[in-house]
C-alpha cells in the first residue's frame, strides 16, 4: 500500500504538562553507585568558540542541576559589526551559560546574552541589532523529520533552536543573580530546562534594571520550558554537561577569532547529577571523578579555581578572558 508521500514525524509532546513532583527536592546520595560507567577522554575541540565544558559518562543519568552565580560580560568595541548573515550591527561575541543531554542526539539548554525590552513598553519590534539587555532561556534540540516513500523511510535531522519570550520580563536574569538551573527527563525520550532564582543581583546597574519591569516582590518568576524532544532520554544511557563561553556569530566551525571580549567570574557553587539508586530518584555530586573536562581552544583564556567547598559538590569558578592561540 502506497504511504503518505508528506508524512512527518515531529515532536508532539511540546507542553508545560508533565509529572514534575519527581524533580522536586531530590535527596543527596553520597554512596557508591554499583556498576557505575567512567567517564571518556575528551574528544577534540569543537571549532568557533571560547568555553569550558564539563561532561558526564554516558550512563543512567537522568537530568543535571546546578546552582551558578552569573558573570558580567564586557564586550570588545572593536568586534561591532554584522557576521555576513544578516545586514544588522551587534557585537559578534556573545555569552551563554548552559546545560544539556545526549542520548541519541544533543540538547542545549540554559542561559543566553541576549537582546530584550530595557522598559516594559514593548511597542518596539525587537531585531538582531537590538540591545542585548540580560540573560535569556533558550533550548536547543535535534528530531529526525522522517518522510516516507513507499515503506521507505528518509530521515533528515533537524536543529530546532528556542528561546524565552522577550515580553515576559519575569524571565529576564543579571549578572550577579545566583540561580538554580536543571535538565532533566520527565517523560521518556524528552528533556525539560527549569530555572529559578536562588539571591538577585546586588550589581547597583542590574538592580535598577529589574526594577524597571515592576515585576511581583521585584524578583524573577522559575522558568519552565516546555518539554523538548531529545531522542534516548528516560530510555537509553545518556551523558550530561554544563558549558560557559563565549560564542561568535558566524563562526561556527572555524578558527576563533581574537576577541578581547570578557565574561567575569562565574561561580558553580554545586552541581549535581540525577539518577535512580534502589529505585529511589537521588542526586550525586558532579564531582572530578565523574568528569571529562574540556578547556577550548585553550587553558590560557580561562582561570578556573576551585575551593575545598565546591571539590566536593561538583563546583568550580570560571573567568573567560580570551587569549591569543
Amino acid at each position: 500500500m502506497k504511504k503518505d508521500l508528506n508524512k512527518r514525524v515531529t515532536p508532539t509532546l511540546d507542553s508545560h504538562y508533565a509529572a514534575l513532583d519527581a524533580f522536586q527536592n531530590i535527596p543527596l546520595y553520597e554512596g557508591e553507585i554499583p556498576e557505575e560507567f567512567l567517564p571518556q577522554a575528551a574528544p577534540k575541540c569543537f571549532l568557533g568558540a571560547w568555553y569550558r565544558k564539563v561532561y558526564s559518562s554516558k550512563d543512567a543519568w537522568l537530568g543535571i542541576e546546578g546552582i551558578i552565580k552569573l558573570g558580567e560580560f564586557t564586550p570588545d568595541e572593536a568586534r561591532f559589526g554584522n557576521d555576513n548573515r544578516t545586514f544588522w550591527l551587534r557585537y559578534l561575541d556573545s555569552p551563554s551559560i548552559y546545560m544539556g543531554g545526549q542520548a541519541l542526539s544533543e540538547s542545549d539548554a540554559g542561559l543566553g546574552w541576549m537582546v530584550g525590552y530595557e522598559t516594559t513598553d514593548t511597542s518596539e519590534p525587537l531585531n538582531y541589532g537590538s540591545k542585548k539587555v540580560a540573560y535569556r532561556p533558550f533550548y536547543r534540540y535535534i528530531y529526525a523529520e522522517a518522510i516516507d516513500i513507499e515503506g521507505n523511510v528518509q530521515r533528515n535531522n533537524v536543529n530546532s533552536w528556542n528561546v524565552s519570550d522577550p515580553k515576559r520580563f519575569e524571565y529576564y536574569y543579571f549578572p550577579g543573580d545566583v540561580i538554580r538551573m536543571s535538565v532533566y527527563s520527565p517523560v521518556e525520550n524528552y528533556l525539560q530546562l527549569k530555572i529559578e532564582l536562588v539571591e538577585p543581583t546586588q550589581i547597583p546597574k542590574y538592580q535598577a534594571q529589574r526594577a524597571a519591569f515592576n515585576l511581583k516582590d521585584n524578583k524573577p518568576s522559575t522558568y519552565y520550558s516546555p518539554l523538548f524532544y531529545s531522542e534516548g532520554h528516560g530510555v537509553n544511557n545518556a551523558e550530561f554537561k554544563r558549558v560557559n563561553s563565549i560564542d561568535q556569530y558566524g563562526n561556527e566551525g572555524s578558527n576563533v577569532k581574537p576577541t578581547k571580549a570578557t565574561v567575569s567570574e562565574a561561580e558553580w557553587r554545586e552541581v549535581y547529577l540525577y539518577r535512580k539508586v534502589n529505585n529511589i530518584l537521588v542526586k550525586v555530586p558532579f564531582n572530578k571523578q565523574r568528569q571529562t573536562s574540556m578547556i577550548c581552544p585553550n587553558a590560557e583564556s580561562f582561570s578556573i579555581t576551585v575551593s575545598e567547598e565546591q571539590k566536593q559538590k561538583g563546583g568550580e569558578s570560571i573567568t573567560i578572558h580570551p587569549k591569543p592561540l
